[in-house]
């Protein structure tokens, strides 16, 4: 027995460890009363108690979070610990909050942290807000100081956008579902941009705008979406589903309300700008053209001598061609001439030789006569008529 045995400290360092390991009793919320507060050297120290149970708790340096009242009941974030040296277990606090503020503060933080993994909030849903908007709705109290921010400051630089009101409750419990309804409603409607707009106020009255059914209705929208709820440093779970998040309803107005002069402005900048590159475009045109006629022209005259000298030379080959063409027939002319003078009867007869007819029919030979025949005998210098006495054959 006595060779089996352990220290304290061993044992209270062992305990330890396994709270320090534990890691469900790291990150904790409590909820308890608050009993026999005290405190030492910035630092905390009392009992969360409720009806069956009590911790000791400290909170170390306690002007950095809430200082609760004895008896008030709260939320406590924290971790458990095991003090080795003096074998105690204690509730170590980094954050405490009065239990209604904290409690919702808590929901809160955990819708917030359940919209953001599932999307809600996500950069590439979101879309740019038009440069140049026509017509925008804000979703606000009719009556209330917002809307008349907003038109002054709208007004202030332009005249043209077209600013529809649509009257809902901006705090209380009928808000969250007149945002929802109205958002359903003028989503369809054409607006360039939506706006929804209220000023400061408790967080139990900008909850409304942290409901999960605004966001959805948010995320869920069509045109961009500007939520500008509540002061500078106010957030609602609204402004991280919209589409652009405006510190006040002041700079939604001025985010949407464009100058209209300054516009003008740039129109006539532009066009001035564009009339000059319109003129230097023209007059470096023009004179490209006039290089480009005169590479043209130089061109043309060119092409006009080659044909020119192609025509003579080709004028003259036709020329030459021709002449002896007209030569060629000539010398055939003549030899025909000449083949014609020969066979011709009339130059035969001038040799001595006589053309012999009968009966008006020219005779070739001696075999068409018989005696008797009367014929005619036609020679160079005239005719004469004669009659056969005797046919002679060879």
């Amino acid at each position: 027995m006595q060779d089996k045995f352990i220290s304290v400290t061993v044992l209270n360092q062992y305990i330890h460890d396994v709270f320090v390991a534990e890691e469900m009793l790291r990150g904790i919320t409590l909820c308890g009363e608050v009993s026999g507060l005290r405190t030492s050297g910035g630092h905390a120290y009392f009992v969360m108690k409720d009806a069956n149970a009590q911790v000791q708790c400290c909170c170390f340096r306690y002007a950095k979070t809430y200082l609760p009242k004895e008896g008030e009941t709260v939320l406590a974030k924290g971790s458990v610990d095991y003090y080795a040296k003096g074998g105690r277990l204690s509730f170590n606090i980094d954050e405490i909050k009065p239990f209604g503020e904290g409690l919702a503060a808590l929901k809160l933080a955990q819708l917030k942290q359940r919209l953001l993994e599932e999307g809600y909030f996500d950069d590439s849903h979101k879309v740019a807000i038009p440069e140049f908007c026509s017509k925008i709705c804000v979703l606000t109290s009719a009556s209330g100081a917002v809307i008349r921010d907003i038109v002054t400051t709208v007004r202030k630089v332009n005249s043209v956008i077209d600013i529809v009101v649509r009257d809902i409750p901006v705090q209380g419990a009928a808000c969250a579902d007149a945002v929802v309804r109205e958002l359903a409603v003028v989503d369809k409607l054409g607006f360039d941009a939506i706006v929804i707009a209220r000023g400061g106020g408790s967080a139990e009255d900008l909850m409304p705008l942290n409901e999960e059914k605004v966001v959805k209705a948010v995320y869920a929208a069509k045109t961009p979406i500007i939520s500008a709820v509540g002061h500078e440093t106010d957030f609602t779970l609204c402004d991280f589903a919209a589409d652009v998040r405006a510190a006040t309803p002041t700079a939604a107005a001025q985010l949407v309300a464009y100058d209209v002069k300054d516009l003008l402005a740039r129109i006539e900048e532009y066009l001035r700008s564009m009339y000059v590159s319109a003129v230097r475009k023209q007059q470096d045109a023009t004179n490209a053209l006039s290089v480009y006629g005169s590479k043209i022209s130089s061109q043309i005259l060119m092409n006009c001598s080659k044909l020119e000298r192609k025509i003579e030379v080709l004028s003259q080959n036709m020329s030459n061609l021709t002449q002896n063409a007209v030569n060629d027939a000539m010398a055939a002319l003549k030899a025909a001439v000449t083949r014609l003078s020969d066979v011709n009867p009339a130059n035969i007869l001038a040799k001595g030789y006589f053309a012999v007819s009968k009966n008006g029919k020219r005779l070739s030979g001696v075999a068409e006569l018989v005696p008797g025949d009367e014929i005619e005998v036609r020679g160079a210098d005239g005719q004469a008529l004669a009659k056969i006495e005797e046919v002679k054959k060879i």
